[in-house]
């Protein structure tokens, strides 16, 4: 599912630097619950730092389109298929964190996006999506 793009990698929440300018190691459960933290705020537009891992989201003014959108920039984010409704069997942070690092292999997925260093990303193609000409064209192929 892919609602819209993320402009988070996992490899930027892995290795926040810290004061010192040393790179600090989190775990794959924590590194979840900061991505979610940081989404949930940019998305709701809330300060992050009122955002309580064990509070319900619903009690942010999460609804249903909301979740369903940040589950879709999660399946991004971590290049898994989820299930749309995790925001909703696991209502908390923590308890969608915790329940992503029990079922899926996202250490495996956040540790892929670290060592694929940026740099070496081709260059996206620039495409002419303007109107219904630039839907003909990615339909068509040209």
């Amino acid at each position: 599912m892919q609602l819209q793009n993320s402009s988070y990698k996992p490899s930027e929440v892995l290795s926040p630097i810290s004061d010192d300018s040393q790179a600090i190691e989190t775990s794959p459960t924590e590194a979840i619950q900061q991505w979610l933290v940081s989404q949930l705020a940019k998305q709701l537009s809330l300060d992050p730092k009122n955002i309580k891992v064990q509070e319900p989201l619903t009690r942010y003014g999460l609804d249903s389109i909301d979740a369903v959108t940040l589950v879709g920039e999660l399946e991004d984010w971590l290049d898994l298929e989820l299930p749309s409704t995790l925001l909703w069997d696991y209502p908390t942070v923590e308890k969608a964190a915790t329940f992503l690092v029990q079922e899926f292999d996202v250490a495996t997925a956040l540790n892929t996006a670290k060592a694929e260093p940026a740099l070496n990303a081709p260059p996206e193609k620039a495409e002419k999506s303007s109107g219904w000409g630039g839907l003909w064209n990615r339909i068509s192929g040209s």
